[in-house]
């Protein structure tokens, strides 16, 4: 463990620690701490965002479980450095596994948000030593397309691997300033962007800038941009997605905003309905950002799962409909 870059101030909030480790690579997390013999969790976050998306929610998650939420590479703090895997999201399985070993110190609840969803699942996928339970919000998903290709999602994919694609974006984004950057992101993700803090709102406007004055921030911007590549690259393939999810041994609780923009709640629900066994529960009134939009909430149904060992109340299997899902 190394201590903070000089120039770097400590981020919000106030009551966690900052701190970075070397993992081939400085990446930034953040520590809740918990209770004491409490289990631990590593939280992903999503993409274009940091370990302070859970600046709300970490401290009511942290009463039941040591949180641990690390920056995805090219992200917040973390060094964009992908040390010679063959993408971001290969990059970033291997820097979860270390951070798990070196850091977390044992088996996890691994909770993951949009992208950081989709790493926690093929995570889970292939170090099941590592993961206890998991913890999903609102993660990316594919349509309900039974073919074994989706033919939208692979045009998409190749439209944005065309040459010249991904510098436009990026000149089209460097006109913005930090506070358009963070409205845009918000507004494509929610239609309750005055539901989130004040706060996290400043502090995520910040780690813009300060990414901006890095050294490597045209390297975070192709790392996010390869995540973009990656995960459409896995969605459009919808029958090997949900076989792979089939595979999964482990009790899941999967949160999804009613109103996100980003995910259909319909492929969303038809996705968990492959999962009888995990709990899956929407929300209404809220988007892609549940832990930012209604932190209560989101931190009432995790501890609330948690304390049940990862399994659904028997009070709640008389609520069950016909899908097996608990009535939202």
């Amino acid at each position: 463990m190394t201590s903070m870059p000089a120039g770097t101030s400590a981020p919000w909030p106030p009551s966690a620690t900052s701190s970075f480790v070397d993992l081939s690579g400085l990446v930034h997390y953040l520590d809740f701490t918990g209770p004491a013999g409490a289990p631990t969790m590593v939280c992903l976050h999503g993409l274009g965002g940091s370990a302070s998306n859970f600046g709300v929610v970490g401290p009511e998650l942290s009463r039941v479980a040591r949180v641990l939420v690390v920056d995805l590479l090219g992200h917040g703090g973390s060094q964009a450095d992908l040390g010679g895997a063959p993408g971001a999201v290969a990059a970033n399985l291997r820097m979860v596994a270390r951070f798990c070993d070196e850091v977390a110190g044992g088996r996890v609840v691994l909770l993951g948000h949009s992208l950081g969803g989709v790493l926690a699942l093929l995570h889970a996928m292939d170090r099941p030593d590592q993961v206890e339970r998991l913890v999903l919000l609102d993660p990316p998903v594919p349509t309900r397309s039974r073919r074994s290709r989706d033919p939208r999602l692979t045009a998409r994919m190749l439209f944005l691997r065309a040459p010249g694609v991904r510098r436009v974006v990026a000149r089209q984004i460097a006109r913005m300033t930090p506070e358009e950057v963070v409205r845009r992101q918000l507004s494509d993700a929610t239609p309750h962007v005055d539901r989130i803090p004040a706060a996290a709102v400043s502090a995520a406007v910040k780690e813009i800038r300060d990414r901006r004055d890095a050294g490597d921030a045209a390297l975070a911007q192709e790392v996010q941009w390869a995540a973009i590549l990656d995960t459409i690259s896995l969605l459009a393939r919808p029958r090997d997605w949900r076989r792979r999810i089939q595979g999964l041994d482990m009790a899941a609780l999967w949160l999804q905003g009613q109103d996100d923009r980003l995910v259909p709640v319909a492929d969303a629900t038809a996705l968990a309905g492959t999962r009888p066994d995990w709990r899956f529960e929407t929300r209404t009134g809220v988007g892609h950002l549940p832990h930012l939009e209604d932190s209560a909430w989101t931190a009432g149904r995790i501890t609330g799962w948690l304390a049940q060992g990862g399994h659904p109340h028997p009070a709640e299997e008389a609520d069950r409909g016909q899908t097996g899902r608990p009535n939202a």
